[in-house]
């Protein structure tokens, strides 16, 4: 856990505890809002509060006071995440106190819905060594595909770091774009890892520039939840930046959702994607071989998972996982430049890609469906693994299109 978060815990209160609290005149530091007669409060019919639009912001933060100073902590952040109809509260303790003990008082307190420690995540695209590389898709291939489909309208969520969105072969495609990590909101457009993982995606086809996306004709939404650190040019996220990220993809609701991070399983995530995937959103997620134990979100059912296709170990590889290329991949980098990146977090951008060229085709394709295409048109496996085969997933497996088109040198794929 980094050091930042080390000292810190999340916790969430339900809007629905919060509108059982009268509306009083009391200071916060008068009022024991745990002693609160709810008796009092008008029910409806089925027996639930009523809907008081005066209840709002000062009874919430009454509460949230008390619940803070009671259990000496101090607040550092707090966001209403309306699809779980909760408040979240990031708060931090002294030193001399173990995250242990002050998870366990906050379990303790029955106003409380769930309480964690705040996470961190990595962004996973440097774990392949460039000279692998035996994977591009043939440019006669991607053509061929692009007859078929671009994306056309297919819109694409990519929580990730921010994105260079005057780079003109995204300039185009970038629809929305918001930050949520507090401590870096001056940067957006320098940094690089969402910047490489949206021009998998979608790069401009025809512009005689340099690249051509999976998905040419796609949009693009751009959740900042990752910093990236200038020194090692390495990002990472948070659990709460995380969640604000989420719960505003849920407000936006794309085709498809880019996740090409990874790290431990978190309950409260784990709640957002979990609604993101039962409103019909296909959810694509980054597998670490490295650190198997974190490859959350990929790991959770209903999540495409994804891992580059070479230095993976199938015993890791969640459930109907798959594998793509992801070694060297030619893609955009911050200032109009183009650079080769490698790892899974390029893998699943691909994986993104091809998802949004199938809505295209089927708008109403579901993640079990898509799942299904994958699985059924791969002409190549590693280790029992199927490798992802564009031509053939687009294509329906139109009789001598895609001839030859997964091939995957090194000796390891099995035809």
């Amino acid at each position: 856990m980094d050091e930042v978060f080390r000292h810190q815990v999340l916790f969430t209160i339900s809007e629905s505890y919060i509108s059982k609290t009268p509306a009083s005149k009391v200071d916060a530091s008068q009022v024991d809002v745990s002693k609160v007669d709810v008796s009092q409060v008008a029910v409806s019919k089925s027996g639930a509060p009523e809907a008081n639009p005066e209840l709002s912001a000062r009874e919430s933060e009454i509460l949230i006071t008390h619940i803070i100073r009671l259990h000496k902590l101090k607040k550092v952040a707090q966001w209403s995440v309306k699809a779980l109809g909760v408040e979240a509260i990031v708060a931090e303790f002294n030193n001399d106190r173990q995250i242990e003990e002050v998870l366990a008082a906050l379990q303790g307190d029955t106003r409380i819905e769930s309480v964690q420690p705040v996470r961190t995540y990595e962004l996973l695209t440097y774990n392949d060594p460039y000279f692998h590389l035996q994977n591009v898709v043939p440019n006669q291939e991607l053509e061929q595909v692009h007859d078929l489909a671009t994306g056309k309208d297919v819109v694409v969520g990519v929580v990730d770091t921010g994105v260079d969105r005057d780079h003109p072969e995204l300039v185009d495609h970038i629809i929305y774009a918001k930050n949520f990590v507090g401590h870096d909101q001056s940067d957006f457009d320098n940094d690089e890892h969402g910047t490489t993982v949206a021009g998998v995606i979608a790069s401009t086809a025809n512009n005689e520039l340099g690249v051509v996306g999976v998905a040419p004709d796609s949009k693009l939404m751009i959740f900042k939840a990752c910093a990236q650190n200038n020194q090692t040019r390495k990002s990472s996220c948070d659990s709460f930046s995380l969640m604000k990220a989420l719960a505003e993809v849920l407000r936006q609701g794309p085709d498809v959702l880019n996740l090409s991070l990874a790290g431990p399983q978190d309950p409260l995530l784990e709640r957002l994607i979990d609604a993101a995937v039962n409103r019909g959103i296909i959810v694509i997620a980054a597998v670490d071989h490295s650190n198997p134990d974190n490859s959350f979100p990929a790991s959770m059912p209903g999540v495409i998972a994804v891992s580059s296709a070479f230095q993976f170990d199938q015993r890791w590889m969640p459930k109907d996982g798959v594998l793509a290329p992801g070694t060297e991949v030619l893609t955009t980098t911050p200032g109009a430049t183009y650079a080769f990146r490698s790892g899974s977090s390029m893998s699943t951008a691909f994986v993104t890609g091809i998802a949004a060229l199938m809505k295209e085709q089927d708008a109403n394709l579901t993640t079990s469906k898509f799942t299904s295409i994958l699985h059924r048109t791969a002409q190549a496996r590693i280790n029992e693994v199927p490798l992802v085969d564009i031509c053939q997933v687009v294509s329906g497996r139109r009789k001598n299109m895609c001839a030859g088109s997964a091939v995957v040198s090194n000796g390891t794929a099995d035809r």
